[in-house]
């Protein structure tokens, strides 16, 4: 952190403890009558309901009022408004618009397969949601967001070593009524919404909803005008709750989504070309496939080596006056040149258009079907025990085609389909005495997902072909059938030692099976597979533990300490484009498990009731990270790295008046790789970019948010103007720090609204615009720059939008 930044950061604290002493003095005086109040909010961090301020967790709670508030409309939008915490989607190896990336204080990961863990679990009513597509979705009938920062892998455990993000969707209500909601937008934005809570009897509770949303795409492809990054997508949503007694409920839900869009906004962010004709070795390997491509379509100032022994034959275009003798006789290398021109038959640095605007020509689809079923019974045994059972059962199916190099060439191409379902059981036993409480469970989970991934390559000679329109290429198969179970048992105590002083101890034991079943090939003759055609599994397991010390310091503030344990499950690569020996396969077709150790300190203090702050400091040890590198072109994992991670939240809600709110975040992260081990595979180039002192992805540095409202009464009218601003240090998309795929400045967006609503709460109209400022920056990124395809892409936000929303409650 530089000295601007400490000073900056330190001012911010020193200035909220200012006011600290201040509302502490006023909590003495006669309590606001304003409208906006200071929310108690209830959390289910340790598995029961409890008030957020006397949970020794760092976690951020919003309400279903503060999320509509905060024009918060969907998952992608709460890292606006949470200190250290990025969800993005735009997945770049998916090609799907509903992926998402999400880490929290720099632990995630990027992969969208089911190969491999999210690093951040995602729950929506308690039950976990095992793959990252799917992760990015509208919030149409959320009552409340939690997200949990640091490892949570006792209570929670599977893939939350990053942390957790807990959706709670709205309960059926008790008499007959609903919300209906409307909006028009800029790109041609339309959405609707509507829930309608039906009560059969006083035991029985319904409530449906249902909603969809288009929006045009802001990336145009220049050669058909096809937007991408659009949204086409609608959900409809049922929950049954019984009461047949005052002891016993069971709680029944159904969600059913489905969206069919053109594909993600990704644009060209770079191509490694080699323009040194006289270069030779290594140095000149990458971006081949390019040059490659470029004789094949006819530019004259390119030249191919395909791979092979010094001396092997070199491929011009036809005509081409390029001198190129004794230049394959040392090394074994180049293996191609391209010029730097706006010759539209080479491939070259010439392809990049902007933010906003694609020179791919590449089939495009983004699609996705997501359903699932669960059960929630709990009986309360007797007034101190309730036992509670979690059932679920979800299916998943999308699609994703991309154009990865964004030029009119084949040079890496994917078309990705994937089907899977996904089924979850959990008991619970939750104890409650004067002094004591407690959590016991079991845990069972299994996937099985089938992914028929083709790509198509282009790093073959004259006469090879992906299929029509294409030459040069060869088309792969990377199929696979992932396969996973995971159990576990869990249990945490939290003991009373008198009115101040409490502490809590849990231990997870997990063990998962992984299972992989490859059918990988080129097409040009499927019989002859990459790697065996059969079962590959393998075995983790870990005991988590996690432990805690809290003191009530006054009737307002909290202190607390911690320790946590996480861990993420290994897998196994499955993605080749070449025929595997056993030295491949011992290198590296296996990774392990990643593991997490954190430190925390932290405060929650309601200092009056019209200002709150919490803020935490924190340090991690990462070990066993599993980094991206590349095996000639194919992204394999390995177990290559340690990290250390230190930074700190803060979080404030004020109220400075009746008619005013002040809210607001901070996070720090300290990031660094203290260990980035070279991996060789024998035989093969392997590239990473990984080196110690690199910074983790989707980790800034410096991460605020402030939203400041005020409620104006206009005749029988409540006007609530709004704006919110966030900000973010610059930000690395892979752990190469790759600056060509990188948020290299800080950037500030504005959100500005203003609604308007009658005071019996019947109807509201809101009107406002999202970036106002219209800041551009990069929100995700690939690069394969180091090898044979030598590419890289990016996703932009999405630009200014001018919206309007009409809800009315009945």
């Amino acid at each position: 952190m530089d000295t601007n930044k400490s000073t900056y950061f330190v001012s911010v604290v020193s200035a909220l403890s200012a006011a600290i002493a201040f509302s502490h003095q006023a909590a003495s005086q006669e309590a606001s009558r304003s409208s906006f109040t200071l929310e108690e909010v209830t959390v289910t961090a340790r598995k029961v309901e409890e008030n957020m301020q006397d949970v020794p967790v760092s976690v951020s709670a919003f309400t279903a009022e503060g999320l509509e508030r905060r024009q918060i409309n969907s998952t992608a939008d709460i890292g606006k408004v949470t200190p250290n915490l990025q969800f993005t989607n735009n997945a770049p190896l998916a090609g799907n618009n509903n992926s998402s990336v999400v880490f929290i204080r720099g632990v995630g990961q990027v992969s969208a397969r089911a190969n491999t863990d999210p690093g951040v679990g995602l729950y929506i009513d308690d039950v976990y949601m095992g793959q990252s597509v799917g992760g990015s979705m509208e919030m149409r009938d959320i009552a409340g967001v939690q997200v949990l920062r640091g490892p949570q892998g006792t209570l929670f455990g599977r893939n939350t070593i990053g942390g957790a993000v807990l959706l709670s969707t709205t309960e059926p209500g008790d008499e007959f009524g609903g919300t209906l909601k409307a909006g028009l937008g800029e790109d041609n934005l339309r959405q609707v919404f509507g829930a309608v809570d039906l009560p059969v009897s006083d035991s029985v509770k319904t409530r449906f909803s249902l909603g969809a949303k288009q929006q045009d795409g802001y990336v145009e492809r220049v050669s058909d005008g096809t937007d991408l990054g659009d949204t086409d997508n609608y959900t409809f949503t049922g929950k049954v709750n019984f009461f047949p007694t005052d002891t016993f409920s069971a709680k029944l839900s159904f969600d059913y989504t489905e969206a069919d869009e053109n594909g993600s906004p990704m644009v060209f962010a770079g191509y490694n070309n080699n323009t040194d004709v006289n270069q030779t070795g290594q140095a000149a390997n990458p971006g081949w496939f390019g040059a490659n491509q470029s004789v094949g379509a006819g530019c004259s100032d390119a030249w191919i080596a395909l791979p092979g022994p010094p001396g092997r034959p070199v491929d011009t275009a036809v005509g081409s006056g390029l001198d190129i003798s004794g230049l394959l006789t040392d090394g074994g290398g180049p293996r191609g040149y391209v010029a730097e021109n706006t010759d539209t038959s080479c491939v070259n640095n010439q392809w990049a258009a902007g933010p906003y605007e694609t020179n791919g020509t590449y089939e495009i689809e983004s699609s996705l079907e997501n359903w699932g079923v669960a059960a929630k019974f709990e009986w309360d045994v007797t007034d101190s025990i309730v036992l509670k059972s979690i059932t679920s059962y979800r299916e998943l199916s999308w699609t994703g085609k991309r154009d990865a190099d964004n030029t009119p060439f084949t040079i890496l191409h994917t078309d990705f389909a994937s089907d899977g379902d996904q089924f979850s059981q959990e008991l619970q036993l939750n104890f409650q005495g004067d002094s004591l409480k407690a959590v016991a469970g079991l845990y069972y989970y299994e996937e099985e997902v089938t992914d028929i991934l083709s790509v198509e390559v282009g790093d073959k000679g004259d006469g090879f072909s992906c299929g029509e329109g294409t030459n040069r290429c060869h088309l792969d198969s990377d199929n696979n059938i992932t396969d996973n179970q995971s159990y576990a048992a869990f249990g945490q105590v939290t003991y009373d030692f008198n009115d101040a002083l409490s502490g809590t101890l849990g231990v997870r034991y997990t063990s998962e099976t992984k299972a992989s079943i490859p059918d990988q090939f080129d097409y040009a003759d499927p019989t002859a597979k990459y790697l065996p055609v059969q079962r590959y599994e393998a075995d983790f397991s870990a005991t988590t533990v996690s432990a805690n010390l809290s003191y009530d310091v006054n009737d307002f503030t909290m202190v607390y300490a911690s320790y946590s344990e996480g861990f993420k499950g290994g897998g196994w690569n499955s993605t080749f484009n070449f025929a595997l020996t056993e030295s491949d396969l011992e290198a590296g077709h296996l990774f392990n498990q990643e593991e997490v150790t954190s430190y925390e300190l932290g405060f929650k203090s309601d200092v009056s009731s019209n200002f709150r702050i919490n803020g935490a400091l924190f340090s991690s040890d990462y070990t066993d990270l599993q980094f991206t590198y590349r095996v000639f072109i194919a992204p394999w994992f390995f177990n290559a790295g340690k990290a250390s991670i230190d930074g700190a939240e803060l979080e404030f809600t004020w109220i400075p008046s009746d008619s005013w709110i002040v809210e607001g975040g901070l996070g720090y992260l300290d990031t660094s790789v203290d260990e980035a081990v070279a991996i060789e595979v024998p035989g093969r180039p392997v590239s990473s970019g990984v080196a110690q002192g690199n910074q983790l992805p989707f980790a800034p540095e410096l991460q605020g948010n402030l939203g400041i409202g005020y409620n104006l009464e206009l005749g029988s009218y409540l006007v609530s103007p709004r704006v919110d601003i966030t900000y973010s240090d610059a930000v690395y998309f892979d752990a190469a720090n790759t600056s060509s795929i990188a948020q290299l400045d800080s950037y500030t967006t504005l959100d500005l609204s203003v609604a308007l609503e009658n005071y019996d709460a019947d109807w509201k109209m809101v009107f406002g615009v999202n970036n106002a400022t219209d800041e551009e920056y990069i929100t995700s990124g690939n690069s394969s720059l180091s090898s044979g395809s030598g590419y890289a892409e990016v996703a932009y936000a999405r630009p200014r939008v001018i919206f309007a929303n009409f809800t009315y409650h009945f």
